[in-house]
């Protein structure tokens, strides 16, 4: 297949325009490519079973992943469309999006059966047939109502609705020596010859953490680096940018490392890359910590819990015995909502307000009754990460454009931190490209693939944030 060459390249011209004209600038991109059915199949079936073994807030994030990937999803033929009751899917899509913890309850398309001639995108939303399945399978309900202007699909020939809920999992199926402390790793550009930006604009923003510089460079050698594999490619990518004597460098074996998660051929997005990064790093730490705890030898350090992960915990309480169930759970990143909010500080303080929760299955009682759920966070990583749900994929695909305010130096739960990376995407879902701002050398820069800019305070509040990273101030 001949690959597409990526034109983020063509925004190179972002870097040589003044920093003030950004904001207006959005470069001509490539459409996006959607993901064939056979290559994301596995995937899908991966994060749906962590999905299912998952609970809290870290359930509706994987729930947030695995609604982007069915409705983005390439397959080989034209699949039967569903429709969805409207008022259901709006109620789907605060759970999702807006950090609301009701659940929508099962699905009720009965209302549909009842009105005439129901307007799609208002009564209604269509379906393919895999979100269908997995929406039935999870929450219940129907009755099935086929799309009458979209033809079923020839190879669909399960009868029951039972059946079609059971066969979702099947149809997703189918288819160098110790180096002193680095007080800065060296400014350098990513070359960028496909969809690599998103990538490139979260490595800059890491680059900007140095204990995880400094982990990386010292603690993967020769012994352990063959079985760190993301650890190493990590690594030679931080080597590479500091024998360079040019203005950028390609990277190669972290992009080989990765492509099988993260197709070259397609876009992708920074939030998913970066907590897989992460989370392939800390995994790798841990599987090597076990061997040497047989060998009864010194552990490395878990860097990634260590200044990455804060912990957060959810009380619900029943209002009818009283009973408190408490879900604990580690974070990398929070992913606020921004809906009636301006501010970032808003957002946070949306995410952590009391709320109530109607027809919650008491565990003491076993009584549906209403009850309060109380969400704290009880520990602030070195590095905190916030996420700004810019993107709906649910129930129809949109981006949120609003200015989130952000300050350079911020308050959360009684911690300060200052600003140090902040990623940007411009245009559309369909056609977009990410770069980012970072601080580094006491400096703030702006990083589009491999051209670098010196930038200012204002020019980064006057960014579209979509990810930003602070660190502690002691």
């Amino acid at each position: 297949m001949q690959q597409q060459r990526d034109t983020d390249n063509n925004s190179e011209n972002l870097n040589e325009e003044d920093n003030s004209s950004i904001n207006q600038h959005v470069p001509q991109f490539p459409p996006k490519k959607a993901p064939s059915f056979s290559m994301e199949g596995p995937q899908i079936l991966v994060l749906l079973l962590q999905f299912r073994c998952s609970q809290g807030n870290a359930k509706r994030e994987l729930e947030c992943q695995l609604i982007k990937r069915l409705v983005n999803i390439k397959k080989n033929y034209e699949p039967n469309r569903y429709r969805l009751n409207g008022t259901w899917a709006w109620k789907y899509t605060n759970y999702l999006y807006e950090n609301s913890n009701t659940l929508p309850g099962p699905i009720d398309n009965t209302g549909l059966l009842q009105i005439k001639e129901p307007i799609r995108n208002r009564d209604y939303f269509v379906l393919t047939d895999t979100v269908w399945k997995f929406l039935l399978e999870e929450y219940g309900g129907g009755p099935e109502i086929l799309e009458d202007r979209i033809p079923p699909s020839p190879v669909s020939n399960i009868s029951s609705t039972t059946d079609r809920a059971k066969s979702a999992d099947i149809s997703m199926m189918s288819s160098v020596s110790q180096q002193e402390y680095p007080s800065e790793i060296p400014l350098k550009g990513l070359k960028n010859e496909l969809f690599y930006c998103y990538m490139h604009s979260i490595l800059q923003c890491l680059m900007c953490i140095q204990e995880l510089n400094h982990f990386l460079l010292n603690s993967i050698n020769r012994h352990n680096g063959q079985k760190m594999l993301y650890c190493r490619s990590y690594k030679e990518m931080l080597l590479q940018i500091r024998e360079t004597q040019s203005d950028y460098i390609k990277i190669n074996t972290l992009r080989t490392t990765v492509s099988k998660k993260f197709n070259p051929k397609y876009q992708h997005d920074a939030q998913e890359f970066l907590l897989y990064l992460i989370s392939m790093i800390e995994d790798e730490i841990l599987e090597v910590n076990k061997e040497y705890e047989k060998q009864q030898q010194p552990k490395m350090e878990n860097i990634v819990k260590k200044y990455l992960k804060g912990q957060i915990v959810s009380e619900l309480i029943c209002k009818n015995c009283k009973h408190k169930s408490i879900i604990s759970e580690e974070f990398l990143t929070l992913s606020l909502a921004l809906t009636k909010v301006a501010t970032v500080n808003q957002s946070l303080d949306e995410f952590l307000k009391d709320e109530i929760i109607q027809d919650y299955q008491c565990d003491n009682c076993h009584k549906k009754k209403t009850a309060v759920k109380k969400t704290r966070i009880t520990c602030l990583p070195r590095y905190l990460i916030l996420h700004l749900k810019r993107f709906k994929f649910f129930p129809k695909q949109s981006k949120i454009t609003q200015q989130i305010k952000f300050s350079i130096e911020s308050n959360f739960c009684n911690t300060e931190y200052k600003l140090i990376g902040v990623i940007v995407h411009s245009g559309s879902l369909e056609q977009g490209h990410y770069y980012s701002y970072g601080r580094r050398q006491h400096k703030w820069w702006l990083f589009n693939d491999q051209r670098i800019k010196q930038a200012n305070k204002m020019d980064v509040q006057q960014q579209q944030g979509y990810i930003l990273f602070y660190q502690q101030l002691f």
